[in-house]
């Protein structure tokens, strides 16, 4: 054999193979899947959600996964039966993610620990079915969970003085005490200040600092520094107002989200917080 034959076969090999190695990367992206969505802890008689997922890159007629029995729980209601589709962009190629989603609401039963069943389903003549998926129950003695009831929070004002002249300035700050962190300020109603010339001088990055009020440790921020100079003489009222914060506690649960992801579940509550009234007098300099 000559040596341009040999190069042409040698170069027919290397495209055959190319094409093979991209079609296998290409049916590697091309996934089918099934998972389960549920809290990997519940209490016993709580109701809580289960679903099957079923994923594809391609469109999927709308079939649900049915299930009659599910051995340790009562079932309350399902399936429900929804469909969605995502898409992403990775330079320049869009991708399309195919979603069926079964959701059933089940109801715990006795103590213990159980296997969600491994439904199957059957797409294209192909079979699939999620991973194995525990769900253990415990009961209301077992559940140890944080308190958010046991929160003590109030909103300190902080006045420079509370008589001035004309030509004085003061400053209030109104600072956030709390036993516990909070997630995060849902609504802050700061009280006017419309009988003043204002500034607000609060600073923009700080941290928590911690103060002891009678044995008891609380977390302190400034959540508002202003400046003020009187408009006019005189009593003036500095009114209510109010600031509501939202706190979170883990409740001990585990929770897996779509891509089988486990995170911690946690409650959230919301306190409103008072900001207390002040007055200020205001003097003629001449009067004094």
């Amino acid at each position: 054999m000559t040596i341009r034959g040999n190069f042409l076969s040698l170069h027919k090999s290397f495209i055959v193979a190319f094409c093979l190695i991209a079609f296998n990367l290409l049916a590697m992206g091309q996934e089918t899947k099934v998972v389960i969505q549920a809290p990997e802890n519940v209490v016993v008689g709580e109701q809580f959600k289960v679903s099957y997922i079923l994923e594809s890159d391609k469109d999927v007629e709308e079939q649900p996964v049915i299930i009659k029995n599910m051995p340790g729980f009562e079932i309350i209601y399902g399936p429900s039966v929804s469909t969605s589709v995502s898409s992403t962009t990775d330079k320049g190629k869009i991708t399309r993610t195919y979603s069926v989603t079964s959701t059933y609401i089940l109801k715990a039963g006795q103590k213990g620990i159980y296997t969600l069943p491994q439904a199957e389903t059957i797409i294209n003549g192909k079979k699939y079915k999620p991973d194995s998926f525990k769900i253990t129950v415990k009961s209301k003695d077992d559940t140890k969970t944080t308190a958010i009831d046991d929160i003590d929070a109030f909103i300190k004002v902080s006045v420079s003085k509370t008589s001035m002249n004309l030509s004085d300035t003061i400053t209030i700050t109104y600072r956030l005490y709390t036993t516990k962190d909070i997630q995060n300020i849902e609504d802050a109603d700061f009280p006017a200040t419309d009988d003043f010339y204002t500034s607000n001088i609060t600073r923009r990055r700080q941290n928590f600092s911690e103060k002891v009020i009678n044995d008891r440790t609380y977390k302190v921020i400034e959540l508002r520094k202003l400046l003020l100079q009187p408009r006019r003489l005189g009593e003036i009222n500095i009114p209510e107002g109010s600031v509501t914060v939202q706190y979170s506690a883990p409740t001990g649960r585990k929770m897996r989200d779509i891509w089988g992801d486990v995170y911690d579940e946690v409650n959230t509550s919301t306190r409103t917080l008072k900001i207390d009234s002040i007055v200020i007098r205001v003097h003629d300099l001449k009067a004094i």
